[in-house]
């Protein structure tokens, strides 16, 4: 038992002994470097520490790269040795004697350390710099929503194992921050040196008024070549640099006072054109067309550009499909595009006049109002084609062919018989005479009006009705559109053109609502599905025309013949 509390005693006097030991040490590989220079530091214990190392000491001039740690342990004669070693990279914040403070394990703290950081003035940079962070923007004053041109470009002449570069965050107002395409890359030369250069080029748009501030942007690499050496184990290790670019910021302004109800478009060009300016289709009444008009906007976003709708006569109907946005790349920057397809459907013959399209925007570079106008244009919309009906006027009769010139024969007898020929002579005059009072007394059937009651019960109106139906139990929507046309005829036929329009005026709201479907579905790029069962029920269900009732009821059996 007593060799037991020896022996635990031993060991504690052994533990005290090593922690009393303890040194921390602070090394760094260099004493002087420049800004944007990493500076790798190891921070040795001879021992077992109890605690991690605390690095909050190194923020506020320092910023911590990267860090590893390894250990090594010992037994040499008996004798027990434990190092712990903590390699460290370092990048300096700014220039000037920075010190490396005193880095603690709990009561254990090394010796501090101090560092001289070069400042290297950017008029040597063609001969002294090995890497180079530029960035500028455009224009250096603006208005809220327009386009700003920030290009941000790294010149290097040495080779890079590695290397990342920040995005722009703009800070003062919102903004929105666009990357325009891919980077570039080219050479150039600066005071007699030849420098490879990475181009970004990005869009902002501020969203509000103020001062617009883009802080520096950061570039951190390692080097290869010369830049390679060895760290504190003897291991190859690329250099670690850093570059920033110099802060840059903008005087946004707000729209002008005289805005009003005026679209806010900022841009540097805008143009509005349609398909029809150059080549008019051919309208006919019921018959859709298609205008195409394409927005065109250099430095605002597709998305900033409002959908089209131009005014349109009352004999037009329009159905406007979701307008199709796309942003391009131009040397300018960024290119909106919006193109509106708008499907309109004349209603009534005539010559019309299409009122002209203009749209105000703001000239960015001239910094005043500017207007893209369409001219109006006037067109002329054709009858549509009338439904065809059964022919009451009997087909003519076959055309008489003409007698042929009689043949020479020598001269016949005196008492010679005339034959079968004043026969047929006779019979085809007794065939035109007849012909001719049957054309008569069809003639005077035709032009004699029939009266109301007899002309509205013919059975027309029920057999186009029944065609709707049909066409609508199919699901086809352009047979059952033509035949609510010639429906509608049935119904008004003193109407040569507009009995449609006239079916939709007397109609109920839910077969109004149902027709306005059916027509969105035919004339809309984007039509919704369309389904006739419910057109179907409508149909069957409605009423009548107050004059095609009245018209159907019977005459009278002794209508007065005068007092």
């Amino acid at each position: 038992m007593v060799n037991r509390y020896f022996f635990v005693l031993l060991l504690s006097l052994l533990y005290v002994s090593n922690a009393a030991a303890l040194q921390v040490q602070t090394r760094a590989e260099r004493m002087k470097i420049g800004v944007g220079e990493s500076l790798q530091v190891q921070l040795r214990l001879d021992g077992s520490p109890d605690t991690e190392p605390d690095f909050t000491p190194l923020n506020p001039d320092w910023e911590i790269l990267g860090r590893a740690q390894s250990s090594q342990f010992q037994i040499i004669n008996g004798t027990s040795s434990h190092l712990v070693i903590y390699n460290l990279t370092l990048m300096p914040k700014r220039a000037g004697y920075l010190t490396l403070p005193a880095l603690c394990f709990a009561k254990d703290c090394s010796q501090p350390l101090v560092i001289e950081v070069t400042d290297k003035p950017r008029g040597d940079a063609g001969q002294n710099e090995r890497l180079i962070l530029e960035a500028d923007i455009s224009p250096r004053q603006s208005v809220t929503q327009a386009q700003l041109l920030l290009r941000v470009r790294l010149l290097r002449r040495v080779d890079l194992r590695e290397g990342s570069l920040s995005e722009p965050k703009p800070a003062g107002v919102e903004a929105v921050v666009k990357k325009l395409g891919d980077e570039k890359r080219y050479e150039t030369r600066r005071e007699g040196q030849l420098y490879q250069v990475h181009e970004r080029s990005y869009a902002i748009f501020p969203q509000e008024s103020g001062t617009l501030k883009i802080p520096p942007l950061q570039f951190d690499g390692v080097l290869l070549g010369g830049g390679m050496r060895l760290d504190f184990l003897g291991r190859q290790q690329g250099q670690r640099v850093r570059v920033k670019s110099q802060p840059l910021q903008v005087e946004v302004s707000p729209p002008p006072a005289d805005l009003g109800r005026r679209q806010w478009l900022p841009a540097l060009d805008l143009e509005l054109n349609d398909d029809w300016q150059q080549k008019r289709p051919d309208f006919v009444v019921g018959e859709p067309v298609t205008r195409t008009l394409r927005l065109r906007a250099r430095g605002l976003q597709a998305a900033q550009l409002p959908a089209l709708q131009p005014l349109m006569p009352d004999s037009f109907k329009t159905y406007t499909d979701q307008p199709t946005h796309e942003d391009r790349l131009v040397p300018e920057g960024l290119e909106g595009v919006l193109e509106q397809k708008i499907a309109i459907v004349p209603t009534r013959p005539g010559i019309f006049e299409l009122p002209a399209v203009s749209l105000p925007w703001w000239d960015q570079q001239q910094q005043r109002w500017r207007e893209a106008k369409l001219a109006a244009l006037q067109v002329e919309v054709a009858p549509g084609a009338a439904p065809s009906a059964p022919s009451l006027v009997a087909p003519p009769p076959p055309s008489a062919t003409p007698a042929a010139p009689p043949r020479s024969h020598p001269p016949a007898e005196v008492d010679a018989v005339p034959g079968f020929w004043p026969w047929l002579s006779l019979g085809l005059g007794l065939g035109w005479l007849l012909t001719l009072l049957w054309l008569w007394r069809s003639r005077r059937n035709q032009t004699t009006p029939l009266p109301k009651s007899v002309a509205a019960a013919r059975p027309n109106e029920k057999a186009a009705r029944l065609t709707v139906i049909q066409s609508a139990t199919c699901n086809d929507a352009q047979q059952t559109r033509i035949a609510l046309v010639a429906w509608s005829q049935t119904l008004w036929p003193e109407l040569s053109v507009g009995a449609y329009e006239k079916l939709i005026q007397s109609a109920g709201a839910e077969l109004q609502q149902e027709l306005a479907q059916l027509d969105r579905h035919l004339y809309a790029r984007e039509g919704q599905p369309w389904s006739g069962q419910r057109l179907i029920s409508l149909i069957k269900t409605c009423a009548l025309p107050a004059q095609t009732k009245q018209a159907v009821a019977l005459p009278d059996l002794y209508p007065n013949e005068g007092n």
